[in-house]
């Protein structure tokens, strides 16, 4: 009996490491992500594929701590999908998921711009996994502002949007009180909630005076396969690199969550289980 107590133990040691620092587990709510990840998927993310970290809560009880990189292998790439992890303070409005599953379309330099749907990346066509979900009609004209889109007074939308260009580690952002708000988020995701105050018109970052910030963290852009549906960085702006929890690696199961439990068989989306990310 001594023996059987002791081998659980190990394994739930060991299920904690691995949910720590190695291998995480993520169930797809929406279909942002369509066609590439359905509702009722559940992913394995590798925490391991760009860097080992330490954890970002509490094992068991769920408390947030601060993240550190102990020791990085590689930078995330464009097409890769990723589960991104949103700091507690981050205010994404009616959306209240704190993580979400996104592919990344634009790195660190890149200037993205979207024409009538169709995303350039430093003047270039991406091609994007050919499960994306695409329709090239009722498209919103370049112009026209849509709501709640990044950043306000831009005049762009989720289908005429940029050219914007992506933040890198190690640039310098002049700050002025008309382009506060586009640069806000960023530098509060980076160091805090609350660092960034504008009083009359003089921007102080933690109570000193600033007119420029040195960006501390690498940035990209991503967005969701389904491009009509999907709330990304055209509303939530740009995603550092300690934001990234892992790379979504394979679907290990999945229902679907709009038929009846009674006939659980029938539920299960079994030509999904083990379907790689493209």
């Amino acid at each position: 009996m001594k023996k059987f107590i002791r081998l659980i133990f190990y394994l739930i040691i060991l299920a904690i490491f691995l949910r720590a620092f190695i291998l995480d587990a993520f169930r797809i709510p929406t279909t942002s992500m369509s066609n590439t990840l359905l509702p009722g998927d559940f992913i394995i993310v590798n925490q391991f594929a760009y860097r080992l970290g330490t954890p970002r809560s509490i094992p068991l009880l769920g408390i947030v701590i601060p993240f550190a990189t102990l020791l990085e292998f590689s930078k995330p790439k464009i097409n890769d999908v990723v589960v991104i992890a949103f700091p507690s303070n981050f205010h994404l409005g009616t959306y209240s998921n704190k993580m979400i599953v996104k592919r990344i379309v634009a790195g660190p330099g890149d200037t993205l711009q979207i024409l009538n749907r169709k995303i350039y990346v430093n003047r270039k066509r991406l091609i994007v996994s050919g499960t994306a979900k695409v329709d090239y009609r009722n498209i919103k004209p370049d112009g026209k502002e849509g709501v709640g889109i990044f950043s306000k007074g831009s005049g762009w939308n989720n289908d005429n949007y940029g050219p914007i260009r992506i933040p890198a580690k190690g640039d310098v952002i002049d700050l002025k009180i008309n382009n506060i708000d586009k640069w806000k988020s960023l530098i509060v995701n980076e160091i805090g909630e609350r660092a960034v105050r504008i009083e009359g018109s003089v921007i102080t970052i933690k109570d000193k005076p600033a007119r420029e910030y040195i960006v501390k963290n690498e940035h990209y852009f991503v967005m969701g396969d389904d491009y009509d549906n999907s709330m990304d960085s055209r509303y939530l702006g740009f995603i550092n690199e300690d934001m990234i929890l892992g790379k979504a690696m394979f679907i290990y199961f999945s229902i679907d969550p709009g038929k009846s439990w009674g006939d659980f068989i029938s539920k299960i989306r079994w030509k999904r289980i083990f379907k790689g990310m493209q």
